[in-house]
């Protein structure tokens, strides 16, 4: 980040704020350098205020949340991460229906329903990131994605407007929210079923044994890697292509789940980026299947997954 830029988004930040701050430990993969302006708004206003500072600046920014479903560059990010924090993690409930601040954990999210005896929420129940972020790629697991039981969210728009989206304005597909891609998440509102508080936790309980059962929880990971590819699976074809165990350095394909890849120890990002090109070149010199990536890039300056074809 030029200097200038740097001190002019300083001098005029209303949010605390820190700078040169490491990213790894804010991401599940536990990879990733610095970002120059790592920016937490703790208010509504403070979101607002901080967004049309770096619109008006024209600043590169990453909206970050829990860190799940990202891979950030050795290098780090030259710009300004927004993280949520304070009143835009809250949840909360108004009868049969629960909203969350954009900041608020996915899980504290599907418990707090649980406590209040509310059904819908529990094939979530286990998935890591915030609410923000589980929106943004329409997250799901066990037969059941974030935006079944969303009404709507409200959002920041990219010329600073503050707006409110229906749930069937959004265009929610597999891992995908189209109308989402463009703006930043507020808060979400979700309509829920009466339930009986044991049979809610049993589920949860179910699904989260399922998790313990399938995937390899001990090791830093940023879960499925790729999306499911039409009428197949990512860890069945990367099983084929004697991906399982495959290992570059400190990234690995997990012996548990092909489709997870892990940090084993000290992974960089150079690692595993060179394991996911390697996966994807052996999958389609077999197949002719592209994987596509479900884990976002940020930092990088050019596309850091692509393979020749």
């Amino acid at each position: 980040m030029r200097s200038d830029l740097r001190e002019r988004l300083l001098r005029h930040l209303k949010c605390q704020f820190k700078t040169h701050e490491p990213l790894a430990p804010h991401t599940t993969f536990k990879i990733g350098g610095p970002a120059a302006i790592f920016a937490e708004p703790a208010t509504l206003q403070e979101f607002v205020d901080l967004f049309r500072l770096i619109r008006e600046e024209r600043a590169s920014y990453f909206y970050l949340g829990h860190g799940s479903n990202i891979l950030v560059a050795d290098e780090g990010f030259d710009g300004v991460v927004i993280c949520a924090h304070g009143e835009l993690c809250r949840i909360g409930k108004s009868g049969d229906q629960v909203y969350a601040g954009p900041g608020a954990k996915l899980l504290a999210l599907t418990c707090f329903a649980a406590a209040n005896e509310l059904s819908g929420m529990e094939p979530l129940c286990g998935i890591p990131g915030s609410v923000g972020g589980g929106l943004w790629m329409n997250a799901g697991a066990y037969g059941g994605e974030i935006s079944d039981t969303l009404t709507e969210v409200d959002v920041l728009t990219g010329d600073v407007q503050l707006a409110t989206l229906a749930r069937d304005d959004i265009g929610f597909s597999y891992r995908n929210a189209t109308a989402l891609r463009d703006v930043l998440v507020l808060e979400s509102r979700y309509r829920l079923k009466s339930g009986v508080r044991m049979s809610i936790y049993r589920e949860m309980r179910r699904v989260w044994k399922l998790r313990r059962e399938k995937q390899p929880l001990e090791y830093p990971s940023a879960g499925s890697i790729f999306k499911r590819p039409p009428g197949d699976y990512a860890g069945r074809l990367i099983e084929a292509v004697n991906g399982k165990g495959l290992r570059i350095g400190d990234a690995m394909v997990s012996h548990k789940h092909a489709g997870i890849f892990v940090n084993f120890g000290n992974c960089t990002a150079r690692d595993m980026t060179a394991l996911i090109r390697e996966i994807r070149r052996r999958v389609y010199a077999k197949f002719n299947i592209l994987l596509e990536n479900e884990v976002r890039p940020i930092g990088f300056s050019d596309d850091p997954f692509a393979i020749e074809t």
